[in-house]
Protein backbone atom coordinates (compact mmCIF):
# COMPACT_ATOMS: atom_id res chain seq x y z
CA UNK A 1 0.00 0.00 0.00
CA UNK A 2 1.66 3.66 -1.17
CA UNK A 3 0.13 6.93 0.33
CA UNK A 4 0.52 10.17 0.32
CA UNK A 5 -1.19 12.60 3.20
CA UNK A 6 0.02 16.19 3.07
CA UNK A 7 -0.69 20.00 4.36
CA UNK A 8 -0.14 22.45 1.98
CA UNK A 9 -0.52 26.53 2.37
CA UNK A 10 -0.84 29.17 0.14
CA UNK A 11 2.12 31.62 1.07
CA UNK A 12 4.17 33.95 -1.43
CA UNK A 13 1.58 33.42 -4.27
CA UNK A 14 2.15 29.91 -4.45
CA UNK A 15 1.20 26.74 -2.63
CA UNK A 16 3.68 25.28 -0.51
CA UNK A 17 4.28 21.73 0.82
CA UNK A 18 4.83 22.25 4.66
CA UNK A 19 4.44 18.85 6.12
CA UNK A 20 4.11 15.16 4.36
CA UNK A 21 3.66 11.38 5.28
CA UNK A 22 4.30 9.23 3.02
CA UNK A 23 5.52 5.56 1.53
CA UNK A 24 8.45 7.31 -0.56
CA UNK A 25 11.86 5.49 -0.20
CA UNK A 26 9.88 2.25 0.60
CA UNK A 27 9.04 3.02 4.62
CA UNK A 28 6.39 5.33 6.01
CA UNK A 29 7.40 8.37 7.65
CA UNK A 30 6.91 12.25 8.05
CA UNK A 31 8.51 15.04 6.04
CA UNK A 32 8.80 18.61 7.62
CA UNK A 33 9.75 20.88 5.06
CA UNK A 34 11.42 24.02 5.63
CA UNK A 35 11.63 27.46 3.71
CA UNK A 36 15.21 26.72 2.72
CA UNK A 37 14.18 23.96 1.03
CA UNK A 38 15.13 21.26 3.52
CA UNK A 39 13.59 18.94 5.43
CA UNK A 40 13.74 17.17 8.60
CA UNK A 41 12.69 12.77 8.11
CA UNK A 42 11.30 10.91 11.05
CA UNK A 43 10.86 7.31 10.01
CA UNK A 44 8.17 5.32 11.44
CA UNK A 45 9.53 1.90 10.95
CA UNK A 46 7.56 -0.03 14.71
CA UNK A 47 4.04 0.97 12.85
CA UNK A 48 2.39 -0.26 10.02
CA UNK A 49 1.68 1.89 6.87
CA UNK A 50 -1.87 1.51 7.90
CA UNK A 51 -1.07 3.04 11.22
CA UNK A 52 0.88 5.46 10.05
CA UNK A 53 -1.62 6.71 7.14
CA UNK A 54 -4.21 7.06 10.22
CA UNK A 55 -1.49 8.93 12.65
CA UNK A 56 -0.66 11.58 9.65
CA UNK A 57 -4.24 12.55 8.76
CA UNK A 58 -5.08 13.20 12.59
CA UNK A 59 -1.83 15.20 13.19
CA UNK A 60 -2.23 17.43 9.91
CA UNK A 61 -5.89 18.13 10.97
CA UNK A 62 -4.84 18.46 14.31
CA UNK A 63 -1.76 20.47 14.02
CA UNK A 64 -2.15 22.39 10.88
CA UNK A 65 -2.09 26.04 12.36
CA UNK A 66 1.37 25.19 14.29
CA UNK A 67 2.97 23.66 11.54
CA UNK A 68 2.22 26.91 9.31
CA UNK A 69 3.39 29.02 11.96
CA UNK A 70 6.87 27.01 12.35
CA UNK A 71 7.12 27.61 8.81
CA UNK A 72 6.38 31.15 8.92
CA UNK A 73 8.42 31.80 11.78
CA UNK A 74 11.64 30.20 9.71
CA UNK A 75 10.86 32.65 6.97
CA UNK A 76 12.19 35.54 9.11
Amino acid sequence: MLFRVQYEAWIGQQWVVIVRYDTAHGFPHRDVMHPDGSQTKERYPEYSRMHVLTMGQQDIRRNWRAYRARFASEMR
